[in-house]
């Protein structure tokens, strides 16, 4: 477990053990970003001697550690830590230089990072450290405890960006456990569970959809998603607010997804299945995250909750399932569920009254905008620009990606209103899309593809092999611009 504080004052350091100094790359050599506390500490600020001769390859990259400097007095070690050019520092450059930080520093239980003389925003500064050494230094399974203090000047003045990072911090590992439990432990039943009782306990309103009141709602898709398995749908409403609330968010939440009677024949893309519910939960820690900061979201959620497994009862390729409102869907791939489930609430949602809809969901490659980015999909300029403008700032950036109305023609049906996946080309996340968006009616709707940046199943610094969270901070970063913070 990480504790994190924030303090302004320098004599601090005669109880830590470790002193984090982020340093910028220059042409000539590193420079220490806060050249007056340097000269206060170990070493008498003569880093560039000491660590050139430790570690001759040190020079200030992003990310980058020095060897640890261990003074002979009772002054604390020195860790150089690199933030790349100085002209091209942003906050989004702290957040990736401190995560390995904060991993160094859960191996040794305590430290304090200096953030002074760094030339960005302080607010951005703070929330961009406290979210690094939260998530850098967090494992599901570690019992190892650190406690890091941000050191910076008038941090009296910047408390409030110091919650806005723990808050953010805490949601992303929230979701992180979530995505990384097993399927087998983390049935749609016990997910509800979890996620109401989290409501509860902050007191957001929270209705649980059993299968009946799944049908009188009319969402047909979840049930047959469902069927297969012996852990039976739900849908979990969350109501932060008022019912009449202007946002509607949809958030898929396969607990495990085994591509149904289309199995899926890839033994490494199965094997991180239990991962298909990150939207869900993304969502989910957003909106939690947005209450706990007081921000008073203006939301209906709707998470529908379902394990996508073959069996006697199982939806078949053919089927048709209906969706609250009566529209229907031929069902060509069982694989393509996750877009069935979203159908569902989305189609609630627009009939429910919101004036925009959002719906994520882990469907396919995320548009083919790799690990870094979620792909996005809007009827509305407005919308989709929040949204990106929103994890541009979180350091959780999206990209809009074009919709088309011919591409309808791929999966349209003889026997429904629309089919869930084409028949004579492959499919991809512009047509998961291209079929949520019929759902929405004429209310302003967006969809995020998180399955590309979901869970990585290869490390990309500084994110280790596993969850990420996205995209929980930009979600909540638009929650907080929509409540003027």
């Amino acid at each position: 477990m990480t504790t994190l504080c924030i303090g302004s004052e320098p004599s601090v350091l005669a109880k830590a053990n470790i002193l984090v100094m982020p340093a910028f790359a220059g042409a000539s050599g590193f420079e220490v970003a806060d050249a007056e506390l340097a000269g206060k500490a170990a070493h008498g600020g003569q880093f560039a001697r000491h660590v050139l001769r430790l570690d001759p390859s040190f020079e200030g990259k992003v990310g980058q550690l020095s060897a640890l400097l261990v003074p002979a007095s009772d002054q604390p070690a020195v860790l150089l830590v690199g933030l790349g050019a100085r002209e091209a520092f942003t906050a989004n450059t702290l957040r990736e230089a401190l995560m390995p930080v904060a991993y160094f520093l859960r191996k040794r239980g305590q430290g304090v990072i200096a953030l002074d003389g760094l030339g960005a925003e302080p607010a951005s500064i703070v929330r961009a450290a406290a979210e690094a050494c939260l998530i850098g230094g967090h494992a599901r399974m570690s019992k190892s405890e650190v406690v890091i203090e941000l050191l910076v000047s008038g941090s009296a003045g910047l408390q409030r960006a110091f919650e806005i990072g723990m808050a953010a911090g805490r949601a992303v590992n929230w979701v992180r456990d979530l995505v990384e439990t097993p399927g087998g432990d983390l049935v749609p039943a016990r997910f509800a569970q979890i996620v109401a009782e989290r409501a509860r306990q902050l007191g957001v309103g929270v209705e649980v959809w059993d299968e009946a009141e799944l049908a009188r709602q009319g969402f047909g898709a979840t049930q047959a998603v469902g069927r297969g398995s012996a852990n039976k749908p739900c849908v979990v409403c969350l109501y932060p607010g008022r019912k009449e609330a202007r946002l509607g968010l949809a958030g898929k939440g396969i607990t495990f997804d085994s591509g149904g009677i289309n199995l899926k024949r890839n033994a490494e893309e199965i094997a991180w299945m239990k991962a298909d519910m990150a939207a869900a939960a993304a969502v989910a820690g957003a909106v939690f995250a947005a209450v706990e900061l007081g921000a008073d979201p203006d939301v209906t959620v709707v998470l529908p909750m379902a394990e996508n497994m073959p069996g006697g009862h199982a939806l078949r390729p053919g089927d048709v399932v209906s969706h609250p409102g009566g529209r229907k869907t031929e069902v060509v791939d069982t694989d393509c569920e996750g877009r069935l489930v979203l159908a569902d609430a989305v189609a609630h949602l627009a009939r429910s009254g919101v004036k925009e809809i959002i719906d994520v969901g882990t469907l396919t490659d995320g548009g083919g905008v790799g690990p870094l980015l979620w792909g996005c999909w809007s009827t509305s300029t407005s919308l989709a620009a929040a949204l990106c403008d929103a994890g541009e700032f979180a350091g959780e950036p999206g990209w809009r990606l074009p919709l088309r109305a011919e591409y309808e023609r791929l999966i349209e049906s003889k026997v429904a209103d629309i089919a869930n996946a084409p028949l004579s080309v492959p499919d991809s996340g512009q047509l998961a899309a291209t079929y949520l968006r019929t759902f929405a009616g004429d209310v302003p709707w967006a969809h995020i593809d998180n399955g590309s940046s979901a869970y990585l199943d290869q490390g990309f610094e500084p994110w280790p092999v596993g969850a990420t969270g996205s995209p929980v901070r930009a979600l909540l970063q638009l929650l907080l611009n929509r409540a003027g913070e």
